[in-house]
C-alpha cells in the first residue's frame, strides 16, 4: 500500500512538471513575436502614378523598421508616404528588426492621358485637287471618336463608316465631303476638286465597282462552299491566300452585329447548318494590297 502512495505521488509530481513546462513554453512563444505578429499596413493598394502612398507599422516589438517599396527606394522609419512614378506591379517589404517580415502586392496604373480639346476636334486628311477615276484615300483624324460616317458629295448616301476611306469620283467637278463622327455635334467638311481624265476612261478602268463585285462574289462563294461543308481547306486557304495576305486575324462582321476572326468565323461555320451566305463586303486596307476588314450578311435556313 505504502509502494502504490508513492507510485501514485511520483506520477502526480511528473504530471505537474510537464504541465508546468509546457505552460512556460506557451509563456516564452507568446513573449517572443513572429512575422504573424506584425500590425502593419500599406494603403491604397491600388493607385495611380499621380497618388501618395500611406505606409505605417504599429507592431509594438519593432524597434527597426526598413522598407523595400519594390522600385529601388528605400524607408527606414515606422510611419511615412511615398510615390510611384512608374505604373506596374510592385511587391513591398516591411523588415522589423532585421528579422521579422511583411509583405504587400500593390498595383500603380499610368494617369490616362488627356487629350487637348484642339486635338479632339475632327479633321478630313484628303487631297483638295485630284482626277477623275483617280483612287483617293480620305482619313479621319478624330482624338476620341469610335464611329464615322462619310459622305462624299457624289450621292446622298453613306459611303463609308470607317476612319479612312478610298474612292474615286466618275464625273469632275467640286464635291464637299462631310465627316459625321460620334464626338462632334455637327460634321468637318473638305472640297475637292475632280479634274476630267484625258488618259482614262471609266470603261478603261474596267469599273473599280465591277472589278470589287467580281471579288466578293468570288469570296461570297467560297465562304458558302465552306458554309455547305464542302472541302475546308480548299476553300479556307483560297480565301486566306488571295484576299487577306494570309491573315487568320482578320475581322469578318457578321449581320453589322457580331464579330470574328477569319480563322474562328470559318471553323464555326463548318459545323454551323443551314447557313446561306447573301452578300460579304470587302474593305481593303490602306496599301490596297489585302483586305483589312469583310462584312458578312448571313441567314439560316429553315
Amino acid at each position: 500500500m505504502y509502494w502504490s502512495r508513492n507510485i501514485y505521488k511520483v506520477l502526480l509530481f511528473t504530471v505537474i512538471v510537464i504541465g508546468l513546462i509546457v505552460l512556460a513554453i506557451l509563456g516564452m512563444k507568446k513573449m517572443l513575436p513572429s512575422s504573424s505578429d506584425i500590425t502593419a499596413r500599406l494603403t491604397p493598394s491600388t493607385a495611380t502614378t499621380k497618388d501618395i502612398i500611406y505606409f505605417k507599422d504599429s507592431s509594438t516589438f519593432a524597434k527597426q523598421h526598413r522598407w523595400l517599396f519594390g522600385d529601388g527606394n528605400i524607408a527606414f522609419s515606422a510611419e511615412g508616404y511615398h510615390h510611384y512614378t512608374q505604373p506596374g506591379n510592385y511587391t513591398v517589404q516591411l523588415i522589423i528588426n532585421d528579422r521579422y517580415i511583411d509583405t504587400f502586392l500593390i498595383t500603380i496604373n499610368d494617369t490616362a492621358k488627356v487629350v487637348p480639346l484642339k486635338d479632339s476636334v475632327p479633321v478630313i486628311e484628303a487631297p483638295d485637287i485630284a482626277m477623275q477615276f483617280e483612287n483617293i484615300t480620305f482619313r479621319a483624324s478624330a482624338h476620341g471618336a469610335s464611329q464615322y460616317r462619310w459622305r462624299l458629295g457624289e450621292s446622298n448616301y453613306i459611303d463609308s463608316r470607317e476612319p479612312f476611306v478610298q474612292y474615286y469620283y466618275k464625273q469632275p467637278g467640286t464635291y464637299t465631303v462631310a465627316l459625321y463622327t460620334d464626338n462632334s455635334e455637327y460634321p468637318v467638311t473638305h472640297k475637292i476638286t475632280i479634274v476630267p481624265s484625258y488618259h482614262a476612261s471609266e470603261d478603261s478602268m474596267l469599273s473599280i465597282d465591277g472589278m470589287y463585285k467580281k471579288m466578293e462574289d468570288d469570296f461570297k462563294i467560297h465562304l458558302q462552299q465552306i458554309a455547305d461543308g464542302k472541302s475546308f481547306n480548299t476553300h479556307y486557304y483560297y480565301l486566306l491566300k488571295k484576299y487577306l495576305c494570309n491573315n487568320e486575324k482578320t475581322v469578318i462582321k457578321i449581320n453589322n452585329q457580331k464579330a470574328n476572326d477569319f480563322n474562328s468565323y470559318c471553323l464555326g461555320l463548318q459545323f454551323d447548318k443551314n447557313v446561306l451566305i447573301q452578300s460579304v463586303k470587302l474593305s481593303p486596307a490602306e496599301n490596297g494590297d489585302c483586305m483589312k476588314q469583310v462584312d458578312v450578311m448571313q441567314t439560316r435556313n429553315p
